[in-house]
Order: structure tokens, then C-alpha cells, then sequence
């Protein structure tokens, strides 16, 4: 797939030094009876899949697996990540590595800039935990249709790996939602290419049982 442009993510406030595995290695693709790799924009919001198997021992039945290296698909909802209380088990793609240029089996390292670029299929990449309550940015090529948020339209929840803005607050049971606080510039040196829409990360309450 094209890389969609305006997309990008940044961690603007977050307790990441504590959480030590907020971070973790992965490779992004889509799932249907087996594992497909596939583009990746950064800020598209996943969770994981399964395990990925050591390099050299994939076709060992069973393979041995990489212990925190996982396949990543992308996140159906605010409840897909299966998590509670202040983790999410959603991730975000947001890679630290230079601008890669693929050809056949090889990829090649171009440049050094790193926010805002995908990562290319069959890649293994950095993939961020969100948390409850941290504060993170997104381009508007993350959300649905480029349509980013507004004081009005400040209601953010999940949709297939992409945020959705809305007016209303989400229904009780329906998850990792976030809440627009403002737009700011984005850069990174001296490159300025676009705008960053600052979301902090909520749940909604749990649904009343019957």
C-alpha cells in the first residue's frame, strides 16, 4: 500500500522511562489463516497478534519463538486490545529508525529524519503502548477521511488502525477513546511539514451488567 500522507505521531507527555516495556518490536501486517506484512503509516494504531519466530528458526515445527517481538494488526476498536486499567494493549507504529527506501529483498537506509515515516512491509520496527491519562500527537492523516478534530468534534475513539472525531462523548463499555486539548506545529530540526493534533488518552466506564 501507498503511504497515506499527514500522518505521523509523537509522545508529548508519558511515563515511558518507568513502563520499560512500553516499547516493543513488531512487524505490521494483516492476519486471515496466516500472517501477511504489509505497509505501515506512522501513528497507525495496532495491537498484537501472535509471536513472531526467531530469524533462522521460522520453519522449525513448532518454530522457537522471539520472546517480545510480536505481528501486529490493526486495532478494530477501543476495546480490542483486550487490556484494563491504565494499559491498553493498543499500540501505536512509531518508528525511531532513518527513512528506508526497499528494492526486491533489500532495504536501503536514506537520510535521518524520523517522525512521521512509515514503516515498509516485512520490516520489524518500534511500536508504542498508549497508556491512560499520557498525552500524544497524531497528524490528520490518522484520522478517518483526513478529518481532524475540533472543540467541537473533540471526541476521538478507534476504528480499523485510524481515528474517528465525533461530538459525543462514547458509549459506556466502548473503550480507549481520547479527547482533543489542542493543535500544535510539528517539526523535527528544520523540517516543519505539518500539524499535530494533541490527544489525551481516556476509557470510557464499564457497561452495567444485566
Amino acid at each position: 500500500m501507498a503511504y497515506t500522507a499527514n500522518t505521523m505521531f509523537e509522545v508529548i507527555v508519558s511515563n515511558s522511562v518507568h513502563n520499560q516495556t512500553q516499547n516493543v518490536p513488531g512487524m505490521y501486517g494483516t492476519y486471515s489463516g496466516s500472517f501477511a506484512p504489509a505497509d505501515c503509516d506512522a501513528g497507525r494504531l495496532v495491537v498484537k497478534n501472535s509471536l513472531i519466530p526467531l530469524r533462522g528458526y521460522e520453519d522449525l515445527t513448532p518454530p522457537i519463538l522471539n520472546g517480545n517481538t510480536w505481528y501486529f494488526v490493526d486495532a478494530a476498536n477501543g476495546t480490542s486490545g483486550g487490556a484494563y486499567g491504565d494499559h491498553t494493549g493498543i499500540y501505536v507504529a512509531n518508528t525511531y529508525d532513518v527513512n528506508k527506501v526497499t528494492g526486491g529483498d533489500l532495504s536501503y537506509n536514506l537520510g535521518s529524519d524520523t517522525l512521521g515515516l512509515g514503516i515498509p512491509s516485512g520490516e520489524r520496527e518500534n511500536f508504542f503502548e498508549l497508556m491512560i491519562g499520557e498525552t500524544y500527537a497524531w497528524g490528520s492523516g490518522n484520522f478517518t477521511g483526513g478529518t481532524a478534530p475540533t472543540s467541537t468534534n473533540k471526541y476521538c475513539t478507534i476504528a480499523n488502525g485510524l481515528l474517528t472525531a465525533s461530538s459525543t462523548v462514547p458509549a459506556a463499555g466502548t473503550g480507549v477513546y481520547f479527547e482533543f486539548l489542542y493543535s500544535k506545529p510539528v517539526n523535527e530540526g528544520v523540517w516543519l511539514g505539518q500539524t499535530g493534533y494533541v490527544l489525551v488518552a481516556k476509557r470510557t466506564a464499564e457497561a452495567a451488567s444485566e
